[in-house]
């Protein structure tokens, strides 16, 4: 075996045996944080508020779990309570003063989620608890917006009444008139033109 060739297999074989420890490597690079491990598998407190049990979420403040713990989205007990539209669950929360305008790592808050679901019941509390009525996501969408494209006409009619910004618009050019006519919710887009938006 001439010289050369030997050098070759030589080098070849030790790219070989990098790639394999590399591969060994992946499954322990890719774990997250011990810390990511117990928010996303299982927090208390937010589990309590996923079972919807108020009694559960006194337990786990009785038992000092912290008020603005977050789960690997970045979503707070307040967000969870809002997406699974529980009033009571909210309102403790608020009495314990949870953060009303924390946003996830999308930028969503509370408000938007209740929005974007219709639920005109946790919207109107979080509003009454100092909710900003047009705060933005990460793509300049308010909760007017997300209503407007996804046609809840109760909480649209809510958020103008309570003073929501419809001519505000997105990180795209889009008001929320232009959402509800991009999303054919032709009630929506009456609505907003009677109430003065021209697009």
């Amino acid at each position: 075996m001439s010289h050369h060739l030997a050098l070759f297999i030589h080098t070849a074989m030790k790219g070989v045996a990098a790639a394999l420890v590399m591969l060994m490597l992946v499954p322990i690079l890719a774990r997250p944080a011990a810390a990511d491990i117990e928010l996303f598998g299982g927090n208390p407190l937010l589990e309590a508020i996923k079972a919807n049990d108020p009694k559960r979420v006194e337990a786990a403040f009785a038992a000092d779990e912290n008020i603005e713990v977050r789960d690997f989205d970045g979503r707070s007990p307040l967000i969870y309570a809002a997406l699974i539209g529980s009033l009571d669950i909210l309102d403790i929360l608020i009495k314990r003063s949870a953060k009303i305008n924390h946003r996830d790592k999308l930028g969503n808050s509370a408000l938007f989620y209740a929005a974007s679901q219709g639920d005109t019941e946790i919207g109107e509390a979080l509003l009454a608890a100092g909710a900003n009525k047009d705060i933005e996501n990460r793509q300049g969408i308010t909760p007017l917006m997300t209503a407007a494209k996804l046609g809840h006409l109760d909480i649209v009619q809510f958020l103008l009444a309570k003073g929501a910004n419809p001519e505000l618009r997105d990180y795209t050019g889009r008001t929320a008139l232009m959402w509800a006519d991009w999303n054919r919710k032709s009630t929506i887009s009456r609505l907003l033109r009677k109430a003065g938006v021209r697009e």
